[in-house]
C-alpha cells in the first residue's frame, strides 16, 4: 500500500467511484476516471528510529464536461479534507501522521478531449528507519 493507495482508498468509501493508482485508463476503458498518482518521499527530519516527511498525492478528476470535472475535484477535495484519514494512515512503509489539500484547478483537456482537474493532497508521513 501506498499514500496514493491510502487516498483512493479514502476517496472510494466516501463513494467517488472509478479511481485508479497505477495507471491512467485509456477513455475505452474507463470515460471518467479519478487518478491518484504519488510523488517521491521528501525528508524533513531524520531521528534516530525514524524520520519524517511528506509525499504528494496528485488527485485527477477526468469528466466529458468541464463543470463536471470541476464540480467532482471540488466535492473530492472536500471529502479528502473533511475525512476522518486514521482509518488511512497505514500506507506501507510508511504511516500517514497528517494531510493537507490545496484547491482544486484546471490542468489540460487531454489528448482524448475530456476536461482535466487537479488538487495536491500533501500527506506528512513517518517511516521507521
Amino acid at each position: 500500500m501506498s499514500c496514493a493507495d491510502s487516498i483512493a482508498s479514502l476517496l472510494a468509501d466516501a463513494h467517488f467511484t472509478s479511481c485508479f493508482t497505477k495507471v491512467l485508463p485509456s477513455a475505452l476503458d474507463c470515460g471518467e476516471p479519478i487518478v491518484v498518482t504519488e510523488g517521491a518521499f521528501s525528508r524533513g527530519s531524520r531521528l534516530a528510529e525514524e524520520e519524517r516527511g511528506s509525499v504528494v498525492v496528485t488527485v485527477l478528476v477526468v469528466r466529458e464536461v468541464m463543470a463536471d470535472a470541476e464540480s467532482v475535484a471540488v466535492a473530492a477535495e472536500l471529502a479528502v479534507r473533511r475525512a476522518d484519514w486514521e482509518p488511512y494512515a497505514d500506507a506501507g512503509s510508511c504511516r500517514i501522521v497528517g494531510i493537507d489539500t490545496s484547491t482544486p484547478s484546471f490542468k489540460e483537456r487531454d489528448s482524448s478531449g475530456r476536461y482535466v482537474w487537479e488538487f495536491d493532497v500533501t500527506c506528512t508521513v513517518v517511516r521507521s528507519l
